[in-house]
């Protein structure tokens, strides 16, 4: 059945009305899943990957990563089928808008339809089947969308371009985005691991007074106080109930500082979630720009300084000034260290909750006031590093967005 409809981008060479095609008209046949019996040990750890929803990414259509595989009796004595490659996966309940255009022989578990022997290009197929599914999951945010069957899914009509060439041209295109997004991903993820090695190597390990890496011209070794006797510190406030409609004022209120604008790279976001009310300002703590505070609930122990004046929550804690000559940004990124540490030595690798009287006992590494304003400049110019490489990863998701709304009928 024609639509008769264009996309509003396309290669100059094609010009054709593009079709409407039910999913099912994508291959010649489709696959479902299952799980061996986990308590069978015959059927585990053999050759076939075995993928679930989770070895699949957000987003991202190529890369899977297979955590599991079965043997041949696994394959065998269970519902799963093993699945040629050149298939898309399609996961039809837990994740669902999660795919992936898999490249080499699998099985699935129960949670996935794959098209097998496509009659569409491999690449377009995968995107304009994602594309689809992004859109009706946008269309019902708010809604907890638990699954999808099977004859909902291949009953979908998607328009697709009749020319072969043309759907490879737009697959090819978005294939090369997404590898240029993916190695953007990876520079980026190596720039944390290498900040977080400086941070372990320029800071003293625990029980030394001097850092494993430190700039040529300090030798001195470095103090060690509690966290009592360097700052002074306190936890914000705000009047109770959170509810109140009175504490809150959109249009003309002041910033207020919760967990959840707590950023990353030291920062709070640039419009805080909340604006607290002139009534409600009286009865909670006014920061004012250029202060370290540092998440005490929620996700604990993320820490910023403070770019604008705001009033700040009590899941935040202050610190409002030193006993010592203190740097601040080498004083964030210690905290910041800190809490790092404490995270690795809890269970899960999260801090739950953390005691005043843990709090103040908490050692502070103080090299000379020059030192910490080196080590402090060179951790922030590293971070600025990173924020830049982030914006240049978003801003090659939302082309792809955009691209995507673009170049789909």
């Amino acid at each position: 059945m024609k639509n008769n409809q264009r996309p509003t981008l396309r290669f100059c060479k094609f010009s054709e009305d593009w079709e409407q095609r039910k999913v099912i008209t994508f291959s010649e046949e489709t696959f479902g899943g299952g799980t061996p019996k986990t308590s069978v040990k015959e059927y585990w750890d053999g050759n076939i990957p075995w993928i679930q929803s989770s070895d699949l990414k957000e987003h991202n259509v190529a890369e899977v990563v297979v955590k599991k595989k079965i043997t041949e009796n696994g394959l065998k004595n269970s519902a799963t089928k093993l699945i040629p490659g050149n298939s898309i996966a399609i996961v039809t309940r837990v994740g669902v808008g999660k795919i992936a255009l898999m490249q080499f022989e699998y099985s699935t578990s129960q949670d996935f339809l794959s098209l097998s022997n496509l009659k569409v290009d491999e690449w377009f197929g995968v995107y304009s089947l994602y594309n689809q599914l992004q859109r009706e999951l946008n269309n019902v945010q708010g809604t907890s969308i638990k699954g999808i069957t099977k004859n909902e899914l291949l009953d979908k009509e998607i328009n697709i371009p009749v020319s072969l060439e043309e759907q490879n041209n737009i697959g090819k295109y978005f294939k090369q985005l997404d590898e240029i997004i993916i190695l953007q991903q990876q520079e980026l993820d190596a720039l944390k691991q290498t900040k977080q090695g400086f941070l372990q190597k320029m800071f003293p390990k625990e029980g030394e007074t001097v850092p494993e890496l430190r700039f040529p011209e300090f030798v001195e070794d470095w103090k060690v106080e509690t966290l009592n006797n360097v700052a002074n510190y306190r936890r914000g406030s705000f009047p109770q109930p959170y509810g109140n409609k009175e504490w809150y004022d959109k249009e003309h209120g002041m910033p207020f500082v919760q967990v959840v604008d707590v950023d990353k790279n030291l920062k709070l976001v640039d419009n805080t979630k909340q604006k607290i009310s002139k009534l409600a300002q009286p009865k909670s703590v006014y920061v004012e720009a250029g202060r370290v505070v540092v998440t005490l609930q929620g996700s604990i122990g993320r820490v910023a300084i403070t770019q604008y004046p705001s009033y700040v929550d009590r899941t935040l804690l202050i610190f409002e000034n030193y006993k010592f000559p203190v740097d601040t940004f080498y004083f964030a990124y210690s905290i910041q260290l800190l809490f790092n540490r404490e995270k690795t030595k809890a269970p899960g690798g999260t801090i739950k909750t953390i005691t005043k009287e843990a709090l103040s006992s908490f050692p502070i590494f103080l090299p000379n006031i020059e030192e910490q304003i080196q080590i402090g400049k060179f951790l922030k110019q590293l971070d600025d590093v990173i924020a830049l490489q982030e914006q240049e990863l978003d801003a090659l998701k939302q082309t792809k967005q955009a691209f995507l709304q673009k170049m789909f009928v």
